[in-house]
């Protein structure tokens, strides 16, 4: 997927477009507003990642000019504080913390394009799983299986994820928006209804296992 990351600070800006280019996206950098305006009218962004001000446009101004553009593009905003400016949260598909370390951000961009509806084909064969993005429905064995919609953006953040472990905050920030869920067990019994749901057992080729005391990671193995 190719990335657009915009923060006013280019080491910040370079540090995230690392971590999406060593699992082979295509990042593409900006440190000002301007600079993002400018390259959304030429190039074809999977999914936008910005911090919220800059050093001339402001992210709501960004936003505005991007949205009258491009309604369709997939835009997580990081925002260091609780409170979302006027105008972003209304505008932005996702919300997160800034900072948030890196497998949380890559994660978030990776449950919102897997979750937003395609113009044509809504339906997606992934490692044997067909993922039907309209009814929350997946196929597993050419069984039809529903989901609820968190559930069903926890298999795809997993999914889109195979080999990798990814922490309990990037996870809850990725599907729920925030890190701080209240109450400890809700990922973890909506880790389990996954695992059941989608028969995702070692029987079955793939390994769903907890890090200790950092998170969850999903694997393909031999069944």
């Amino acid at each position: 997927m190719k990335i657009g990351i915009f923060h006013h600070q280019a080491q910040e800006a370079g540090r995230l477009s690392v971590a999406f280019a060593r699992l082979g996206h295509k990042p593409m950098a900006m440190v000002t507003g301007d600079a993002v305006v400018e390259a959304v009218q030429h190039e074809r962004f999977d999914a936008l990642v910005m911090r919220w001000d800059g050093p001339d446009l402001c992210g709501v101004a960004v936003m505005h000019r991007l949205r009258a553009a491009h309604d369709r593009l997939p835009v997580i905003i990081m925002l260091m504080s609780a409170d979302a400016p006027g105008g972003i949260a209304e505008q932005a598909d996702l919300l997160l913390p800034d900072p948030l370390d890196d497998d949380g951000v890559v994660a978030a961009v990776a449950a919102i394009t897997s979750a937003r509806p395609r113009r044509i084909d809504h339906n997606e064969r992934v490692d044997g799983l067909q993922f039907n993005r309209v009814n929350h429905e997946v196929v597993v064995r050419g069984h039809a299986v529903q989901l609820t919609a968190k559930e069903f953006a926890l298999a795809r953040l997993l999914v889109d994820n195979i080999g990798v472990a990814l922490s309990r905050d990037a996870i809850m920030g990725a599907v729920w928006g925030r890190a701080d869920l209240p109450g400890s067990r809700t990922l973890d019994a909506h880790i389990a209804q996954v695992r059941k749901r989608l028969s995702l057992r070692p029987e079955d080729g793939w390994r769903l296992s907890s890090v200790y005391g950092f998170g969850y990671r999903l694997d393909r193995i031999e069944s």
